[in-house]
């Protein structure tokens, strides 16, 4: 599964990219996009970019859980034979204490994630605030000699940038 990231010069080319796109058979939960006034992609029944696209809400997730994990699993080492209140911390408080740590640090991480924009697309922020949509498609690689064209058909310009998706499930990117 690749992720194709381009710029389309107005509203009218992102409707006729995105009606290309679904005879390709890529249902709108595949594609994303952003413009500088959502109202339009509303009215225009496209399907706008959630928080997951948008913000560093799932590296930040991820980045959470691990730094939550580290943190409880020295926080359990520590406290592997130590009685406080009368109980003994054993091999199973050190469990419960790394599990808890990483949920803990999973929500933090999220919470961070959500009002941090995504790096990836800080370089298009100008280009989208002149009017131009944003669109990032979620594509098979079977379909990528396909998407090029029909993309070329209607925005000769656009510059596509082409990256990996660790996950196969359109919903989840």
């Amino acid at each position: 599964m690749r992720r194709l990231t381009f710029l389309t010069p107005d509203l009218a080319h992102a409707e006729l990219v995105v009606e290309e796109l679904r005879q390709l058979g890529i249902g709108d939960e595949a594609m994303h996009l952003v413009a500088s006034d959502h109202s339009i992609l509303q009215k225009a029944h496209l399907h706008e970019a959630t928080d997951m696209e948008t913000s560093e809400v799932e590296n930040d997730f991820n980045w959470g859980i691990v730094a939550g994990g580290v943190i409880g699993l020295v926080a359990g080492i520590f406290a592997y034979g130590s009685t406080i209140f009368g109980f003994e911390f054993g091999s199973i408080a050190l469990l419960v204490i790394t599990i808890f740590c990483s949920f803990c640090g999973g929500l933090v991480g999220k919470a961070i994630g959500e009002s941090t924009p995504n790096s990836d697309l800080e370089k298009y922020r100008h280009a989208i605030e002149a009017g131009q949509i944003l669109m990032i498609v979620d594509v098979a690689v079977e379909l990528l000699p396909d998407v090029y064209k029909k993309v070329r058909m209607h925005c000769p310009k656009a510059l596509i940038e082409s990256s990996h998706v660790f996950h196969d499930h359109p919903l989840a990117a």
